[in-house]
């Protein structure tokens, strides 16, 4: 059913200042077809929307929401909510607690055994780490095991040129005669 184009109330300057100021892309496509309509550069929704790339009905259906709620409705876009958290924010928030005590957790799988426990909530070990190392920034709180022969770890620090042992020169590299050669 063909329905002529609505007269629009902002004025086509008004149009092309909020034209100017939109960065929002889908908000300035709509903002663009009023002022084609309102500048007089279209006359009808099949120009306006080969203007613009779009439908001709994509077109009606924003001239249909100007009319029913002017400009305030015509430039409310409806975003869908998305996927609810697999963590809700009250146990997010418990977790970040339990990870900073000092006794934390040893490992990834500790964290899914506690959330499984505590909240029944099973959790992917991918998407816990995610969580986790990614979001919350924390990591499972464990000493690792470390070598017997392995020495107080950083407290020795190695010189300008590269060697923490103080009999080696940096510059060489060792000779099969088991001295050192200038190279």
């Amino acid at each position: 059913m063909y329905r002529a184009l609505p007269a629009i109330a902002e004025s086509a300057d008004e149009l092309h200042a909020l034209l100017k100021a939109e960065r929002h892309p889908k908000k300035h496509q709509r903002l663009h077809a009023l002022y084609l309509v309102a500048s007089g550069q279209a006359r009808t929704k099949q120009s306006v929307a080969a203007l613009l790339g779009v439908h001709r009905d994509t077109i009606g259906a924003w001239m249909a929401t100007y009319v029913d709620g002017g400009l305030s409705a015509y430039l409310d876009l409806y975003v869908p909510s998305g996927r609810a958290p697999a963590v809700p924010p009250e146990v997010e928030a418990e977790l970040v607690q339990a990870l900073q005590r000092p006794e934390g957790f040893a490992s990834y799988s500790e964290i899914q055994t506690w959330l499984r426990i505590n909240y029944s909530i099973q959790m992917q070990y991918k998407a816990l780490h995610k969580l986790v190392h990614h979001k919350l920034n924390a990591r499972p709180k464990v000493a690792r095991p470390s070598h017997r022969k392995k020495t107080g770890g950083r407290d020795r620090v190695s010189g300008p040129g590269g060697s923490a042992d103080p009999g080696r020169r940096a510059t060489g590299y060792a000779a099969p005669g088991g001295g050192v050669c200038a190279g």
